[in-house]
């Protein structure tokens, strides 16, 4: 016999409340769980779970005890009731577990919702086969089909709302929503119920008696108590956690005002960027800055937890998309739980940037300075992530914070930009004091030159007349031997003459090649006596007082006999009615001085009784051109020749002198360690029909010295063989095979040093020898070692003697 049951209406409206109390209860606690790590996360899914399994559990058995028929009494097996409670527990435990509550996807939720739905079938089906009574249970397919349809549709939508962070409000209805579910799917699978009666079964009321009532009701309350114990743990965490959670925010506005105030901008944010990064457990966070002319973020600040890699560089604004710069020009924080949900940053290109940087949420505040666009600063994640409220409201006021810095910085630039435009400004007008500073230096050049000019056109022309005249009167008593002899002598010294005002301009200038030894002053000094006392006079005196324990020195000692020359003639121009030389030598240590190294010097002083100088003209003694001479009498190089001599090996020239107390010229001339090196006091001369014969290659662009010399040469027997310039003579090379090469440095096109590298590429061991009058000292010394030096002019028998040097042995 089929029999149908009713229900107590009050137990029926308890197991509704309780099924919405559960739920209200496990999506309260279940929003702790995102916020939570370790084991504290695992305690708050259990307590999840017991809230919704043991809720659920707890809903049937008083459904239950609401169920009766006529004259059926019912009971219900230990065992199997308690196992209905832990597959109830088991089965939402294990769902709740297996969600990834930082990122929760739709397959996730889907795979929990038919977990935990198997659970609640399987509860409520183990349930009812606990129940023990007079009659068979069978169950008619179609509200079977439905409870089971509800029971995972319930439980979907109860691991989908757990799993989204809802304000009060929304939480309650959705409690209410999952309650009806819940309780739906119980009384679905009671309708489902089909119960037959055994025979002889005595027909009796089976109404709920009492005591049944008053057991639902004390199921009832000690269920709602643990509710209640497990709602009051999660307020009582929720309210440690916001306490703590504002201890924490408290510090980090502590160490930002910290790190604002003592550090520079650039620092400052990137340790801000740090400390916020850690605080709110993102992934990124950094500042870019809008370069509105091109209309680019450029990312200068970036810190990251070393999952994703650091933003830097500059990108364009474009690639946030439109809606998302539209929204930030205008002031407003963006927020995005998800870049792949949110209608914001449904643009193509906001996501293929999201997804370049691997990025799923976002929390990004601008900053706007003169209403538009200049910095923003942002928070990313990798994961979607639920953005709560006071997270953006704290967010935008540590934004502030930084905000004030950063405009800091942009005054600061500003100022930068002011002074440098300032400097410009300043450098510009210097400059213009400068194009006239340098006029006004060409126009006293140019009177120097001037002076120049006038001296040495003078003393040019005193020489070429005597070099003319002398050669005019061999031409004409070229049949007279001895005055031929006389003519020539005197046309060469006229030559030396001018040789030596070249020498005085090189020196000047410091273009002269000189040739340093170790020596000592003091033997130059006592060679040069004789021909001292013959410059100056018989009116003038000479007196030596040379250091008797002599130091050497690192001179050119054909220099050093230069300036005791020069020194002593202008002693005679400055007696004219006789008076003393005083020449003295002594060692002096030096140190502190503006123009040379500290170390020891040797001072060489010439001291004269004569007329001295005034202020005026001591101030202007060593200056190039300067002198008291009369046109003719001097060019002014004197002492800048000396000068410029001394410069080069490291000396210096110091003058003291006063009207009618006389005038001592002190030079200082560094010592050396190195022993000094004998002095030929004379050179032997080589006879014209003496010595080897060679094969010479001579090599000069002036057609008048190749003549002479090539002639020279050949009437000494050589065989020369000329050429005008580089390409010529490595043309004859092969042909000529000179054993010796004479080289002119100066030649247009292929100079001298050209020509001798390639000649010692092709003939390593050919001897050279260089012969110029103006050469770039830099090239000679590069090539000086390996080859002979002659300077233009030079006597016949220096060429000799140098060609006996370096000329082969056969």
């Amino acid at each position: 016999m089929t029999m149908t049951g009713s229900h107590d209406a009050f137990l029926v409206v308890l197991s509704i409340l309780i099924a919405i109390f559960a739920s209200f209860t496990a999506l309260s606690l279940a929003s702790r769980i995102r916020s939570s790590t370790g084991w504290t996360k695992r305690v708050w899914v259990s307590a999840a779970a017991i809230a919704l399994g043991g809720g659920i559990w707890s809903m049937h058995f008083v459904a239950m005890l609401a169920f009766h028929m006529p004259g059926l009494r019912m009971g219900y097996d230990l065992g199997l009731t308690l196992l209905s409670l832990a597959l109830a527990l088991g089965f939402t435990g294990v769902g709740f577990a297996m969600l990834n509550w930082q990122s929760v996807s739709r397959g996730r939720i889907a795979a929990a919702g038919l977990l935990i739905g198997s659970g609640v079938l399987a509860m409520h089906y183990v349930g009812m086969a606990a129940m023990r009574m007079p009659a068979t249970l069978n169950y008619e397919p179609l509200w079977f089909g439905v409870s089971v349809l509800i029971a995972l549709g319930a439980a979907t939508a109860a691991v989908w709302l757990a799993s989204r962070d809802r304000k009060m409000s929304h939480r309650l209805a959705a409690a209410i929503l999952m309650g009806f579910a819940i309780a739906g799917m119980h009384y679905a699978g009671m309708r489902a119920a089909v119960f037959t009666m055994r025979a002889h079964t005595d027909m009796h009321d089976g109404m709920a008696s009492v005591g049944q009532t008053y057991l639902a009701a004390a199921v009832a309350a000690i269920t709602v108590l643990i509710l209640l114990l497990a709602l009051g743990a999660a307020t009582l965490e929720r309210l440690f956690h916001g306490v703590s959670r504002r201890e924490a925010r408290t510090v980090l506005r502590l160490k930002i005002a910290d790190i604002l105030r003592e550090r520079d901008t650039d620092e400052a944010l990137n340790q801000v960027a740090a400390l916020m990064g850690e605080h709110f457990g993102v992934t990124r966070t950094g500042y870019g800055t809008l370069d509105a002319v091109e209309d680019v973020f450029d990312y200068d600040v970036c810190w990251t937890d070393g999952t994703v890699p650091a933003l830097l560089g500059r990108l364009p604004a474009a690639a946030f998309g439109i809606k998302i710069v539209a929204a930030l020009s205008a002031g407003e924080t963006i927020v995005i739980d998800d870049l792949l949900e949110a209608e914001i940053s449904n643009e193509l290109r906001t996501r293929d940037t999201a997804q370049k940087v691997d990025t799923r949420s976002i929390l990004v505040v601008p900053f706007l300075r003169d209403g538009r666009l200049r910095t923003i600063v942002y928070l990313n994640d990798r994961q979607p992530r639920r953005w709560r409220q006071d997270e953006i409201a704290f967010m935008e006021e540590m934004a502030e914070r930084t905000r004030l810095v950063i405009e800091r910085a942009a005054v600061e630039e500003q100022l930068r930009e002011l002074n440098a435009t300032l400097e410009a400004r300043v450098e510009a007008r210097s400059e213009e004091l400068r194009q006239a500073q340098e006029a006004l230096l060409q126009s006293q050049k140019m009177e120097a030159v001037g002076q120049l000019v006038a001296g040495l056109s003078h003393d040019f022309n005193n020489v070429l007349g005597a070099v003319v005249g002398a050669f005019e009167l061999i031409q004409r008593r070229a049949d007279a031997p001895d005055k031929v002899q006389h003519f020539a002598e005197a046309g060469l010294q006229a030559a030396q003459r001018g040789s030596n005002l070249t020498a005085q301009l090189l020196a000047f200038s410091r273009s002269q090649h000189i040739q340093l030894q170790p020596m000592l002053v003091g033997t130059v000094i006592t060679a040069l006596a004789d021909l001292l006392r013959r410059t100056l006079g018989p009116m003038i005196a000479l007196e030596l007082h040379l250091d008797p324990s002599p130091v050497p020195v690192m001179a050119d000692p054909t220099q050093v006999e230069m300036m005791a020359l020069n020194l002593a003639i202008n002693a005679r121009d400055a007696m004219p009615d006789g008076g003393r030389l005083t020449i003295s030598t002594a060692v002096r240590p030096i140190s502190g001085a503006p123009e040379i190294a500290d170390g020891d010097y040797v001072e060489i002083a010439f001291a004269d009784t004569g007329t001295g100088m005034d202020e005026v003209t001591l101030r202007r003694a060593m200056e190039p051109f300067f002198t008291t001479k009369p046109v003719g009498k001097g060019t002014g190089l004197g002492l800048a020749q000396i000068y410029g001599s001394v410069r080069q090996v490291g000396g210096a020239v110091r003058i003291e002198s006063g009207v009618a107390q006389g005038t001592t010229v002190r030079v200082l001339l560094p010592c050396t360690d190195r022993p000094p090196v004998a002095i030929e006091q004379s050179e032997p001369e080589i006879s014209g029909d003496s010595g080897e014969r060679y094969r010479i290659l001579l090599v000069d662009d002036d057609p008048e010295v190749r003549t002479v010399l090539a002639a020279a040469l050949e009437s000494l027997g050589h065989v020369v063989t000329s050429a005008a310039d580089g390409p010529g003579a490595l043309a004859l090379l092969e042909g000529a095979a000179p054993e010796v090469l004479l080289l002119d440095f100066a030649m247009p096109g292929m100079n001298g040093a050209e020509v001798a590298s390639e000649m010692r590429r092709r003939r390593p061991e050919l001897p050279i020898i260089f012969a110029s009058g103006f050469p770039d000292i830099g090239a000679m010394e590069a090539i000086e070692g390996s080859t002979a030096i002659l300077r233009k002019p030079f006597p016949m028998d220096a060429l000799l003697r140098t060609l006996a040097s370096i000329a082969p042995d056969r």
